[in-house]
C-alpha cells in the first residue's frame, strides 16, 4: 500500500513469490506492507495465515519525560524485555516518528485468530508505557517498509536491531502471558480438567461409573445371600437385569452372556430362557458402547442407589443390617453422610452439642453466685482445676408461669400460701399498721366508686422476684407481686 501527495490511497495485492519484486516501486513515498497474508483485498473475512505479533510504539503516546530518541528507546525496550523474560523481536524497525517491533511466528490458519488477539491485546499492555498504540489489535493493519520515506516527518523508515528468528505462537503467548501475571494455556487448561472432574465427583458421589457399578454388584450379592442364594419371586428380572447392567460397566469388557447365564441358574434358576437371554444381550451391547464419564454422553444404563433400593424393595434397617455400600433409601444415604460429617467435624476437634451447651451456659447459671466468690475467681479456679463445673439441674421453683395463655393455661404466676414468702426459707415481711384490704379481694363496682371519690393514701409498686427482694417493707400481694406502700410511711421516710 503507499500514499501519494493527494489523500488517496493505493493498495495491490502480490503473491509472496512475486512480492519481493515490487518493493522498490513503494519506496519514494509513504509505504506500508501487511503482516499476515490475505486471500485478495485485506479484509479480516479474507485471512489466509496469521505471521507475527507487533507493537506500534508512537510518540504521541509516551508519558512526559520518556526518553524520545530512537537509541535511547530502543534501550528501553530492551530493559523491559529483559525485565519481563521476553525474547527478542524478530525486526525493531525505526518508523521515523516512532518504532515498530515484530514477532514473527510460525504461520497459523485463520481459526486461531481469537487466540492471536488475545495474544496480542496481552503484549500492548505490557508495553503501554513504553508508547505501545493501545488500537493496534487490528490484524488487517499495515506496517511501513523499511527503506520507505515518512511524510509527515521527512525521514526514512529503517531496520535498527533483531534477531531475524521465528517464534512458535504456542511458547511466545505463553511467555507473554507469563509475564502479565496471566495462566498459560496448559494451565487454563488442567483448570477446567480439575473442575470437569469436580462436577463429576459431585454427580457421583466421588465414584467413577465403574467404581460405583462394582460396589453395587456387591451389594446385590449381600442381598443374595440374606435371599438364602436364590432371587426371590417378583425380583429375579429386575435382580438379574441389574446385575447384568453392572457387568456392562466393568473396565474391562467381559463375556457378558457367559457371566449372566451363569449366574441366572444359581441367582434366578425359575427364569425363562429368553427373558435371561434378552438381558444378557442389552447389557452386552451396552458394553461395547464408548466409555463415558458423565451419564448424558454414556449409553449405558444408570441407576442411583436409591432407585435399585425402591426397585428390590431394600428398607433402611436392611441397608443397615447388610452393610450394603450403594444401594439404600435417600434418607438413609443422607443419615449416612450427616454421620460422616459429625464424625469429620469431631475428629477435627469440634464439640458435641451436649458439650458446647455445657460450656456455654454457665453465664446464664452463674455458679460462682453459689460459691460465694466472684466471676473471674471462679473461672481462674476452674482453669486451674481447683474446682469442677458440674451441670445440676435446677429444682423447679414454685411461684413459676404456668402454661401458655394461648394453649388454655395461665400465664399468672401460682399464688403463694398466705404468710410465706415465694423465696422459700426468707422471712415475711411485717404488715404495715396502715393496711387496706389485700388485692386479691376484687371490690364490687360500688366499692371502686367510692375509692375514687377517696384521696390517694397508698402507693403500688409493680415487681418480679428476681428483681425485689424479700425483705422490702410493705404489705406484699404475692400472687400479683405487688407492694403496698402507705402514703403516711412515704412522707415519714
Amino acid at each position: 500500500m503507499s500514499k501519494d501527495a493527494s489523500p488517496h490511497v493505493h493498495a495491490i495485492t502480490h503473491t509472496t513469490e512475486t512480492a519481493p519484486l515490487f518493493v522498490d516501486c513503494f519506496l519514494d513515498g509513504d509505504g506500508y506492507v501487511s503482516l499476515h497474508r490475505f486471500h485478495g483485498p485485506r479484509k479480516i473475512r479474507q485471512l489466509a495465515a496469521l505471521n507475527g505479533l507487533f507493537l506500534d510504539l508512537d510518540v504521541d503516546w509516551l508519558p512526559a519525560g520518556s526518553a524520545r530518541t530512537p537509541v535511547a528507546w530502543e534501550n528501553d525496550i530492551t530493559l523491559e524485555l529483559v525485565k519481563l523474560q521476553l525474547p527478542e523481536p524478530t525486526v525493531l524497525l525505526s518508523t521515523g516518528r516512532g518504532l515498530a517491533a515484530i514477532w514473527l511466528i510460525s504461520p497459523l490458519p485463520p481459526q486461531a485468530l481469537s487466540r492471536w488477539q488475545s495474544a496480542q491485546g496481552a503484549l500492548i499492555d505490557l508495553f503501554r508505557k513504553l508508547g505501545a498504540d493501545p488500537s493496534c489489535r487490528d490484524a488487517a493493519r499495515v506496517t511501513r517498509l523499511p527503506g520507505s520515506l515518512n511524510s509527515k516527518c521527512g525521514r526514512e523508515a529503517y531496520i535498527m536491531s533483531g534477531s531475524l528468528l521465528r517464534y512458535d505462537f504456542g511458547r511466545l503467548a505463553d511467555e507473554i502471558y507469563t509475564a502479565g501475571g496471566r495462566p498459560t494455556r496448559e494451565q487454563l487448561r488442567s483448570r477446567k480438567e480439575q473442575q470437569k472432574k469436580r462436577e463429576q465427583s459431585k454427580r457421583t458421589g466421588g465414584l467413577s461409573p465403574a467404581s460405583r457399578f462394582a460396589a453395587i454388584q456387591r451389594d446385590l450379592e449381600r442381598l443374595r445371600g440374606v435371599w438364602g442364594g436364590q432371587v426371590p419371586e417378583g425380583f429375579r428380572n429386575t435382580w438379574l437385569h441389574l446385575y447384568a447392567t453392572c457387568l456392562s460397566h466393568m473396565p474391562q469388557s467381559p463375556d457378558v452372556f457367559g457371566l449372566v447365564d451363569q449366574m441366572a441358574a444359581t441367582a434366578t434358576p425359575a427364569l425363562p430362557r429368553s427373558e435371561v437371554a434378552a438381558i444378557a444381550k442389552i447389557a452386552a451391547n451396552h458394553a461395547s458402547l464408548p466409555r463415558a464419564n458423565s451419564p448424558a454422553f454414556d449409553g449405558r444404563y444408570h441407576y442411583s442407589g436409591a432407585t435399585i433400593a425402591e426397585l428390590l424393595g431394600v428398607t433402611a434397617e436392611t441397608a443397615r443390617s447388610c452393610q450394603l455400600e450403594q444401594i439404600m433409601p435417600k434418607g438413609e444415604r443422607a443419615q449416612r453422610k450427616a454421620q460422616r460429617e459429625c464424625q469429620r467435624r469431631r475428629a477435627a476437634g469440634a464439640a458435641s452439642r451436649e458439650e458446647w451447651l455445657h460450656e456455654n451456659s454457665r453465664e446464664r447459671r452463674q455458679p460462682w453466685l453459689d460459691l460465694k466468690i466472684s466471676r473471674t475467681t471462679y473461672y481462674r479456679r476452674l482453669k486451674s482445676g481447683q474446682i469442677s463445673d458440674v451441670v445440676v439441674p435446677a429444682p423447679k421453683v414454685r411461684g413459676e408461669t404456668g402454661s401458655c395463655p394461648l394453649q388454655g393455661g395461665s400465664a399468672t404466676p401460682q399464688a403463694q400460701p398466705e404468710g410465706r414468702s415465694p423465696f422459700g426459707n426468707s422471712p415475711t415481711p411485717p404488715k404495715s399498721a396502715h393496711s387496706r384490704t389485700p388485692p386479691h379481694q376484687a371490690p364490687n363496682d360500688g366499692q371502686i366508686g367510692k375509692s375514687r371519690e377517696k384521696s390517694i393514701n397508698a402507693v403500688v409498686v409493680e415487681s418480679h422476684l428476681a428483681v425485689q427482694p424479700a425483705e422490702q417493707q410493705g404489705e406484699i400481694d404475692f400472687a400479683r407481686r405487688r407492694f403496698y406502700y402507705p402514703l403516711e410511711s412515704v412522707r415519714r421516710e
